[in-house]
């Protein structure tokens, strides 16, 4: 069985407990404006393009296959709709100026890679998360990497939208340790307006969790967009739809920020919110402030 992966980052530390690997596999069913992986969305191979790298030898032109590269007295022109992602060019680029985004692996390869790392996870405390992109949407694929780390003893974390069909969260939850679920805002129609799709599905599955797997540790987190979902009544709303659903589960706030910018660049996409800046850890203090005076435990 093969799936699409992002990447794999070995050694992290803020995907849950303890050290892990953490499998970024590529696709997913949002557009969030202020997404920081923006090569995570489609669920396909795809070209990436850093200009501050190259060096205009004109080796990936004469390499693609398609015409997809020009040399011109501009310097390289990508046409993106002539691209296979086929890879040559990223072969016979001397400075590393263009790489391919996504890579399908077997789960054997996967497994090999996180069972190199085994003595970390059990004196951590550790083991491996799911991200994305979106897990949900390789089901199959997800689903015998879990399966397999409970096996071997290796504990496992998802990070999800929660946007799928229900049918398919129940089967890979029974296969999850721990649980990282993001509510972006309590409002269907801002919901909709800031990720492409509306946020009914995605509350009905996270009242769901509580209902049939009320022992199952969820962190609920809510990325903080200055602007779009930092006012106090949504605070309040995701807060208190919190507090009904299980007196354990607790919010994360994830503050807004830049560090993707670069790879809209270099997937020649615009990036939507190029004023916005991060909020202040004042209103971040403030927010987890009101958070906890309802209630809800916040980390």
């Amino acid at each position: 069985m093969k799936g699409l992966v992002l990447s794999i980052e070995r050694f992290a530390i803020h995907d849950g407990p303890g050290i892990r690997t953490v499998i970024f596999l590529k696709g997913c069913p949002l557009r969030c404006k202020w997404c920081s992986t923006p090569d995570g969305q489609r669920p396909r191979p795809e070209l990436e393009f850093f200009r501050e790298r190259c060096i205009g030898c004109g080796k990936c032109a004469e390499t693609c296959p398609s015409g997809a590269v020009k040399k011109s007295n501009k310097g390289i022109v990508n046409r993106r709709n002539l691209c296979m992602a086929c890879g040559k060019c990223t072969i016979t680029c001397p400075t590393g100026a263009r790489i391919i985004a996504g890579k399908y692996m077997t789960v054997g390869e996967i497994m090999e890679i996180i069972e190199s790392d085994t003595l970390f996870y059990f004196n951590s405390g550790g083991g491996i998360t799911l991200s994305g992109g979106e897990p949900m949407m390789q089901p199959s694929f997800s689903i015998e990497i879990l399966k397999r780390c409970r096996d071997i003893g290796i504990h496992t974390c998802m990070e999800t939208s929660a946007y799928c069909q229900w049918s398919i969260f129940h089967e890979i939850l029974k296969y999850v340790d721990l649980l990282y679920v993001d509510i972006k805002h309590m409002s269907h129609n801002v919901h909709k307006k800031f990720t492409g799709k509306s946020n009914k599905i995605i509350l009905e599955n996270i009242q769901k969790i509580a209902q049939e797997y009320p022992g199952k540790p969820v962190i609920v987190r809510v990325p903080i967009i200055p602007g779009i979902n930092d006012d106090s009544a949504n605070i309040i709303a995701t807060a208190l739809f919190v507090r009904q659903l299980n007196k354990n589960y607790k919010i994360e706030l994830l503050p807004y920020h830049k560090l993707g910018l670069y790879r809209y660049y270099a997937l020649s996409r615009r990036y939507p919110l190029q004023s916005l800046e991060p909020p202040s850890k004042t209103k971040l203090d403030a927010l987890k402030t009101l958070i906890k005076s309802l209630g809800v435990k916040v980390i």
